[in-house]
């Protein structure tokens, strides 16, 4: 292949671009990698345009790189339900399909929810071409109020089918067997073979239109699946069964029953199975059932008006009394009650709620009046987040079930052969010559293979396991994420908020030079005019040792001046400037990087780490005037969770920015033996790729925010606390709660399911492979096989439906 062939164009579109200088990182950045050619990058239309050569760099490669520079490729996704596909294979064809497309950069098709989940370049391809290339491939599309009830209405149709069906099936079996039913009028007769014939007919051709016409749409593709093994098998039992009809019948090769019982019971399956599915389907659509359908707003002038919540809008005051659901995700503006948030947590015990709290809508108000404030609404809303990012990550196959696809993209071809092969040993050798012996262990082969148990057996498992982790606050962005779950070895924990509260207090202020300059001597202190300056330059920060501080400060009234040239560098510390008097304000490390002497004030601080305080040097110029000592509180249920994941054979570590004694003590009181400490941000990345370079399976906790490098470094990343919050980019499991023992709760659901999976899995090979030679032995008459084929994909759905029983082990 020549170069010129492997050279490609791509049109990216960016985001996270805000200046020049957003434009040349991203250029200078990816113009580095080897095989880029150009790199032209438009921040008025957020766009870069790359050329470069595809047998020396992947998208994938470009992606990570910018990325790396802290902007992303923005796609966007769409999912679609489509109508009629029949089984894994036809899933597996019509991503490939998709996947041709320029400017598709992700498609997964699945077959247990009949979802298209595409992720797409819209400068490159639009939303039309997209619903043009599933038609061209003979699926329809169902609008959304279609696909509110699609379950119902497939439910529906198989239903008359498969009652018009077992109509016409009864004369069929009563007719085929005169033997048996000799005491029915006709039924030794030509007649009783006529009227036969003519259920039969109607049984294969009418009620079994379905499989012809998939078998047709698939046959046009140049491929099989499972509607072309039932229409082999079944057309081939009614042919030879005809043949033997007419003028007389004999009696020996008339196998109508095995052609329309086939059927029936196939019909029978497929609406056990519909019905199974749509209950797993439910597991997640019934969440949005929970919010109320009116609501009580609160006008202006003071009075109350029942208002439909679909009409509330956001900042809408809302009266919500004692028993009464809370219509919309809400701030609480008055009063004071207890929530049930069981519906979103799991948790049975009715958290307290008053005056600056979150409620979410869907929620139980307990007991008292709350008056709350609309945050989030419509599409915006918890729920409806958690509905989509569950139904997303369905649509994203895990490892396990691509490789489940491929073979049963072979499975079709692989079935046809086998029973070819039949056909010719029995007609050659077991029965040479007699077509009508011959014919039933082929039927029976074709119709027994069942690949629909094969592709059922992840995705129905993966649904109900992520619609019974979200009933307990725990999010999987995708099928991976639950695979990968199950795998690790090691849990790494944040310290700051993740282990410990999340809210520091400053317990002391130490002064240890008390003449601190003509800006320092406000007050007669030294500890206030420390806290002061400290105050000062923190109030800029966001950290959360920087909000304590500036809190601290304001709760005691300590005034602060305006400042200058205000810096913060992250994990290390602050640099302000007022009235020309320089400040530094963070980490021990960080001052001595400016050539300021601590030596002064280690001794004293020292003695605060070692009762797991964090310490924040204070220094003016280029002396020290103070450390300010902070306690931030292991969680209650911390240590707790740390036991649990240990006897579930998992090894916890902490990793934190915050300096060696305090993190060890903190450790010993959550009972965590393995900590790295005094890492900054950049650094965490580096020490989790150290732990998996020993061959261990990382997961990392921490919020999502701060953490997010690390959590996108690890092979799986959970995000803690996120509230109402669920877009958090960083992260592939997303934990609603801030209550670490919810780790515990998703590698137990994580491992429960794809145990599921794998039992699934080992049933549906071991159906086929044990029931296929069975057929091919003519031990296995086709109407048992139909049945037994029905049943395979049933046992599946239902055995998935099971882990709905399971409770995760309780806190």
């Amino acid at each position: 292949m020549t170069s010129t062939e492997t050279q490609k164009k791509m049109l990216l579109k960016i985001g996270g671009m805000h200046c020049a200088g957003c434009v040349n990182s991203i250029q200078r950045y990816v113009s580095n990698i080897h095989g880029i050619s150009k790199v032209e990058v438009n921040l008025a239309n957020e766009r870069a345009v790359v050329e470069y050569d595809s047998a020396r760099v992947r998208l994938d490669d470009i992606e990570k790189a910018i990325e790396q520079v802290g902007y992303s490729v923005v796609y966007e996704n769409v999912i679609l339900k489509v109508e009629g596909i029949s089984d894994s294979s036809d899933a597996q064809r019509l991503e490939q399909s998709l996947a041709r497309l320029e400017g598709i950069r992700q498609a997964f098709v699945n077959y247990g929810s009949a979802q298209v989940n595409v992720r797409y370049n819209p400068a490159l391809v639009s939303l039309e071409d997209i619903r043009r290339k599933i038609a061209d491939n003979g699926y329809s599309i169902l609008s959304e109020t279609e696909q509110a009830s699609a379950y119902d209405i497939e439910a529906r149709k198989l239903r008359k089918l498969l009652l018009v069906a077992i109509g016409f099936a009864v004369p069929v079996v009563i007719f085929s067997y005169p033997e048996v039913f000799g005491f029915v009028p006709l039924a030794r007769t030509p007649a009783g073979a006529y009227i036969a014939f003519v259920s039969a007919a109607v049984v294969q051709f009418f009620t079994g239109s379905r499989f012809y016409s998939g078998a047709f749409r698939i046959a046009k593709l140049k491929s099989a699946n499972m509607d072309t093994l039932v229409v082999l098998g079944t057309s081939a039992a009614f042919a030879v069964s005809a043949f033997n009809t007419f003028p007389e019948p004999m009696w020996h090769g008339i196998y109508y029953d095995a052609s329309a019982l086939v059927i029936t019971f196939i019909l029978l399956g497929k609406y056990l199975e519909i019905k199974t599915k749509g209950k797993t389907s439910l597991i997640i659509r019934k969440m949005l059932e929970l919010q109320p359908k009116v609501a009580k707003v609160k006008r202006a002038d003071g009075t109350e008006i029942e208002t439909p919540v679909a009409l509330i809008q956001t900042g809408d005051i809302v009266i919500v009394r004692s028993g009464e659901k809370i219509p919309v995700d809400s701030d609480v503006l008055q009063g004071e009650s207890s929530v049930d948030e069981s519906m979103i947590t799991g948790e049975s015990v009715p958290v307290n709620k008053k005056s600056g709290d979150q409620v979410i809508g869907g929620t139980i108000n307990k007991q008292g009046m709350l008056l709350v404030k609309a945050t989030k609404v419509g599409s915006e809303s918890f729920l409806s987040q958690v509905v989509r990012l569950v139904e997303d990550a369905m649509g994203k196959k895990p490892a396990m079930q691509k490789l489940v696809d491929r073979v049963a993209g072979y499975f079709a071809y692989v079935v046809m052969a086998v029973s070819a092969a039949t056909f010719a040993a029995w007609f050659a050798f077991a029965s040479p010559g007699d077509l009508s012996t011959a014919i039933i262990p082929t039927v029976a082969i074709l119709v027994v293979a069942c690949p629909c148990a094969l592709g059922l057996a992840t995705p129905t498992a993966i649904m109900v396991g992520m619609g019974k982790a979200a009933s307990v606050g725990v999010i999987f962005k995708s099928g991976d994420a639950i695979e990968n779950l199950s795998k690790i070895t090691h849990v790494v924990f944040d310290k700051t908020g993740t282990l410990t509260v999340g809210k520091p207090v400053v317990t002391d202020v130490i002064s240890v030079k008390p003449e601190i300059g003509a800006f320092g001597n406000q007050y007669s202190d030294g500890q206030s005019n420390v806290l002061a300056l400290a105050a000062t330059a923190e109030n800029y920060s966001e950290h959360p040792l920087a909000k304590a501080i500036a809190s601290r400060a304001n709760e005691l009234g300590l005034q602060q001046k305006d400042i200058s040239d205000f810096q913060e560098v992250p994990g290390m510390g602050v640099m302000a400037t007022v009235d020309s008097t320089a400040i530094r304000v963070g980490k021990r490390e960080f001052l001595e990087s400016l050539e300021i002497d601590t030596s002064g004030a280690i001794e004293t601080a020292g003695k605060l780490q070692s009762q797991g305080k964090t310490v924040v040097y204070v220094a003016v110029g280029k002396d020290v005037v103070g450390i300010i000592g902070l306690l931030d509180t292991p969680k209650p249920e911390a240590r707790a969770a740390i036991a649990e994941l240990r006897s579930l054979g998992l090894e916890p570590v902490m990793l934190t920015g915050d300096n060696k004694m305090t993190a060890q003590e903190v450790a010993r009181l959550v009972g965590i033996d393995r900590v790295y400490a005094g890492v900054l941000p950049s650094g965490k990345v580096d020490v989790i790729n150290e732990i998996r370079g020993q061959g261990k399976v990382i997961a990392m906790i921490g919020d999502g925010i701060n953490d997010a490098p690390a959590l996108t470094a690890a092979d799986v990343g959970i995000a803690v606390g996120s509230g109402t919050d669920l877009a958090i980019e960083a992260g592939s499991v997303v934990l609603v709660r801030n209550n670490i023992h919810d780790v515990v709760s998703a590698y137990q659901i994580a491992r429960k399911t794809v145990g599921k999976i794998k039992q699934n899995l080992a049933y549906a090979f071991l159906y086929n492979i044990v029931l296929v030679p069975v057929a091919a032995l003519g031990l296995l008459y086709p109407a048992l096989a139909g049945l037994a084929m029905a049943a395979s994909s049933v046992s599946v759905t239902t055995s998935s439906l099971l882990l709905k029983r399971w409770k995760p082990r309780p806190a």
